[in-house]
């Protein structure tokens, strides 16, 4: 029988597959559109956890530069994001904790492919 902890674990897990994915094939695509709903639900996993509180806060303000078209502002805030992901990480352990370095990984790569189209 499965614990609590460990179904929140695979939730959180193909959450993060799935944005990795989405984010590949935007930037794929260099388009934005849809986006928005991967973000919210983001900022609605974090804002429950205190210590991510500064993530889901750089999220809201991706949305919005993303709504504003701002690929200045999107380009850094994602870098910002990919560090404080990939140091979120270091709290984690294992299969998971791995997923969450590559997201920040992918996070700072699409922030470098952005800055070159802006």
């Amino acid at each position: 029988m499965e614990t609590k902890e460990k179904t929140i674990e695979k939730s959180h897990g193909s959450q993060i597959d799935s944005t990795v994915k989405t984010i590949e094939e935007h930037l794929e695509k260099k388009s934005a559109t849809g986006v928005s709903g991967v973000i919210n639900k983001w900022i609605d996993t974090l804002e429950d956890h205190k210590s991510l509180k500064t993530i889901a806060s750089n999220l809201h303000k991706l949305k919005e530069a993303l709504e504003s078209k701002d690929f200045k502002k999107v380009a850094t805030l994602l870098e910002t994001l990919g560090e404080q992901t990939t140091k979120a990480a270091d709290a984690e352990e294992g299969a998971e904790a791995t997923k969450i370095k590559h997201l920040g990984k992918v996070l700072a790569t699409t922030s470098k492919a952005i800055a070159k189209l802006v």
